[in-house]
């Protein structure tokens, strides 16, 4: 190990709710086995089941709390006050990292104690364990993408590229930005990230090589569409009351009408067609007027948004019309 990487001072934290104990046992070996050692292992249960105790090893670093159950904000933000460590790294329950995964981290800070945050890569597993390759690929390639990128605030504002199990984050972060924002949910971890870089604290990334593991399975959040839709319109409409910086509050208000567009679409696929045309081509005004008037941003994000506006108009007004046939072809089903 470096000479110049302090050994015990990382608190791990992981929020507990019933989770699979295949899964979560591997989690906690996954920290305790780290080649930088721990300080500590910090557990919350959430208002959970107590059964995950049975799987926890003998370890004296292993600290175990319980609390009524709030929702993993809470529960991150309850766990923070209990940690003793300089640097908390955090894990998701059902999510693993390689050995080597806080020295690495931990080697990228350019002075030891410096409050900031150090984030990488992730690799994708399905349920089974098997490595989903596609999709590795396209997450790694926006984060690679987005992590050699000066201006970590325009990027971040933009997409979202940080896995909840990768972050190491000092401790002096959390009392100047804030904690886990339960309003947020399930975006809390992304509203987080984006108030530590509007708080002027350097974000470092890793760019080698995935050192955490983020298990995808019909459990994760991220399969609501309707429920992440609106939690992000909520993250981009609080930050557009804090974010000064003109580019940013051009991307967070494109984005905002971006998402709003999504989430006509999503009448569409309930077929609650009426209701979609008459949202649709409101929403789709405002976003093609507001981005046309407000475009403060670099060239490529620019490109990206453009992209991306055109594909949602095209999409918007196929729809548009079937939707008049999908509503006939219902009324004659007597539906």
């Amino acid at each position: 190990m470096d000479k110049s990487i302090k050994i015990e001072r990382v608190s791990a934290l992981i929020a507990v709710y019933n989770p699979d104990l295949v899964y979560f046992e591997k989690a906690v070996a996954s920290v305790l086995s780290q080649t930088a050692p721990v300080l500590e292992l910090v557990l919350v249960n959430d208002g959970g089941s107590e059964t995950f105790r049975s799987v926890l090893p003998d370890d004296v670093r292993i600290r175990v709390f319980s609390k009524k159950n709030e929702g993993v904000a809470a529960t991150r933000n309850f766990a923070i006050q209990q940690c003793r460590g300089e640097y908390i790294a955090f894990l998701d329950q059902d999510d693993y990292w390689y050995p080597d995964k806080l020295h690495e981290q931990l080697a990228m800070i350019p002075e030891p104690g410096e409050p900031c945050m150090v984030t990488s890569p992730v690799d994708i597993i399905d349920h089974r364990g098997a490595f989903i390759e596609k999709k590795i690929k396209r997450i790694q390639n926006v984060y690679f993408l987005k992590a050699y990128k000066e201006k970590a605030l325009l990027h971040l504002a933009e997409e979202n590229f940080i896995y909840s199990s990768t972050p190491l984050v000092h401790q002096a972060v959390f009392k100047k930005a804030g904690g886990f924002d339960s309003s947020a949910q399930p975006h809390d971890d992304w509203d987080m990230y984006l108030r530590v870089a509007l708080a002027g604290f350097p974000i470092y990334c890793c760019r080698q090589r995935a050192l955490s593991v983020w298990r995808s399975h019909g459990a994760n959040e991220s399969r609501d569409f309707h429920g992440m839709l609106h939690s992000k319109c909520r993250v981009e409409k609080k930050l557009l009351r804090t974010a000064m910086e003109p580019s940013v509050r051009r991307l967070l208000e494109t984005n905002l009408h971006l998402d709003y567009v999504k989430r006509d679409h999503l009448l569409y696929k309930g077929e609650h067609y009426a209701h979609f045309r008459k949202l649709i081509f409101g929403h789709l005004w405002v976003l093609v007027k507001e981005y046309s008037i407000n475009r403060e941003l670099c060239k490529e994000l620019d490109n990206i948004l453009k992209r991306r506006i055109r594909t949602l108009v095209y999409k918007s007004m196929r729809r548009y019309l079937l939707s008049f046939f999908y509503q006939a072809k219902m009324f004659r089903d007597g539906k």
